[in-house]
């Protein structure tokens, strides 16, 4: 590797052009008009083996001891690996989700992406003058849940179906709760019934069964 590609590399992690993720999330939904479509598009570009095309990404951990100039560093390549971008229509917000269900992301940690570089995978948006970003509260502290939840402003709820693609995730959030709280798993009927009470979709039993094998690895 020449020398002027390795420092070109070195961003300035103390840099103003980082950009909250969530807010590239919203910017790339009103281009693209569908939240779950920004979400994969997000994760393939900081995903992205080639160096010349990846979207850097930056995490700053939230814990208070840690100082603001020691909390920020480059997210690895091979993190994307295990995780992704995805948009949780229950809570409106963008998280980090590990692929698969099999595990969750319990860091704390808020998620950057460098925008000079974001706009110019998608042009568009800065010769627009980023539609619906200037509408949006920039989020430079957001506070993630479990599931890394990285946008504290909620956006407003898209019509369509949604929820229906959405409720093994909510059904894996439901078993870790109930789990950690009374020391037991529920029932398929109970979890179906918990999906209809809170998202208003329930799934058919047998669906709940497969995934609650895959989650206790059975």
């Amino acid at each position: 590797m020449s020398l002027r590609r390795h420092k070109a590399e070195r961003l300035p992690l103390d840099s103003p052009n980082w950009m909250p993720a969530a807010e590239a999330h919203r910017m790339l939904t009103g281009l693209l008009g569908d939240p779950d479509l920004a979400a994969k598009d997000l994760t393939a570009a900081v995903a992205d083996k080639r160096s010349d095309k990846r979207l850097r990404c930056m995490q700053r951990d939230i814990a208070s001891h840690i100082a603001p100039d020691q909390d920020r560093e480059i997210v690895p390549l091979s993190f994307w690996d295990k995780y992704e971008f995805g948009f949780d229509s229950v809570s409106e917000k963008l998280q980090i989700w590990a692929k698969g269900l099999y595990d969750q992301f319990r860091f704390r940690v808020a998620f950057f992406v460098w925008k000079p570089k974001f706009e110019k995978i998608w042009p568009a948006l800065a010769a627009s003058g980023a539609p619906h970003a200037a509408s949006s509260a920039r989020d430079d502290e957001p506070t993630p849940a479990p599931t890394a939840r990285i946008d504290d402003k909620p956006q407003r709820r898209r019509p369509g179906p949604k929820i229906k693609h959405n409720w093994r995730l909510f059904v894996a959030a439901q078993v870790y709760e109930i789990r950690k709280r009374e020391g037991r798993t529920p029932s398929a009927g109970e979890l179906a019934q918990l999906c209809e009470d809170q998202i208003h979709y329930q799934p058919d039993e047998s669906e709940i069964q497969k995934l609650l094998r895959i989650l206790l690895n059975e």
